[in-house]
C-alpha cells in the first residue's frame, strides 16, 4: 500500500471515529435517537464537509484514485471551513475536554490534513477553471437547504443564514459574499494547482 492510501486511511479513520464520537455525546448529552441526533449535526456545513471528505478519503485508501476536480473540491471547502470557522465562529464558543477534542479535530486537524495530503500526493492535472462552478454549487447548496430546513425547525446553523434576524435582503448578501469569497479561494487552489502540476511534469521532463 502507497503511503498516499495509508495517509488517506488514516484520515478517513479519524473523520469516522470523530463524527461518531460527536453523535454519540448529543445522544447521551440530549437524549436524543440516532436520527434526531443526525438531523441536527446535518444542518452544519462542517458536517457535510467532514462527511465528504472521509468518503473522499476512503475512497482513495480502497480504490487508490479520486477524479482531481473533486479532490480540489473538497480542498475548497474544508479550507473555507476552517477559515469561516477561525475568523466568525470560534468565540462564539467554549468548549471543553471531549468536546473541544472534537471542535479543533473537525475544523482545524482535519483542514489541515486534508490540504496537506493534497499537497504531497493528489493528481492536480485536471484542477481547472472550469471546475469552478461545481465547487460553488456545493456551497450554494448547502445555503439553499439550511434555509429550507430552518422554516421546519425554526433553528439557523449560523447566524449570518438567520432570515428572522437580518432579514431576507441582508442573508441574500451575505450568502452573495460568501459565494464571491469561495469563487476568490477557489480561484488561488486552481492556481496554485497549475503551478504545482507545472513543476512535477518539469521534474518528470
Amino acid at each position: 500500500m502507497t503511503l498516499r492510501r495509508v495517509s488517506a486511511g488514516l484520515l478517513a479513520l479519524a473523520v469516522l471515529a470523530t463524527l461518531t464520537t460527536r453523535i454519540a455525546l448529543n445522544m447521551e448529552t440530549h437524549g436524543l435517537g440516532l436520527t434526531e441526533a443526525l438531523w441536527r449535526l446535518f444542518r452544519y456545513f462542517t458536517i457535510w464537509t467532514n462527511t465528504a471528505i472521509a468518503l473522499a478519503a476512503g475512497l482513495i485508501a480502497g480504490r487508490g484514485r479520486l477524479d482531481g476536480r473533486i479532490s480540489g473540491g473538497l480542498v475548497l471547502a474544508i479550507v473555507a471551513v476552517g477559515l469561516v470557522y477561525h475568523a466568525l465562529l470560534a468565540h462564539l464558543n467554549a468548549y471543553t475536554g471531549l468536546d473541544q477534542v472534537i471542535d479543533v479535530m473537525l475544523h482545524t486537524v482535519v483542514p489541515m490534513w486534508f490540504v496537506l495530503h493534497w499537497l504531497a500526493f493528489e493528481p492536480k492535472e485536471r484542477v481547472g477553471f472550469a471546475a469552478l462552478p461545481g465547487w460553488l454549487g456545493f456551497p450554494a447548496v448547502y445555503c439553499l437547504y439550511a434555509l429550507i430546513r430552518a422554516q421546519v425547525d425554526g433553528r439557523y446553523p449560523y447566524f449570518f443564514l438567520d432570515i428572522a434576524k437580518h432579514g431576507l435582503a441582508q442573508v441574500g448578501l451575505n450568502i452573495a459574499g460568501l459565494i464571491a469569497g469561495f469563487a476568490v479561494l477557489g480561484a488561488a487552489i486552481v492556481l496554485l494547482a497549475r503551478l504545482l502540476s507545472g513543476r512535477q511534469l518539469a521534474h518528470q521532463g
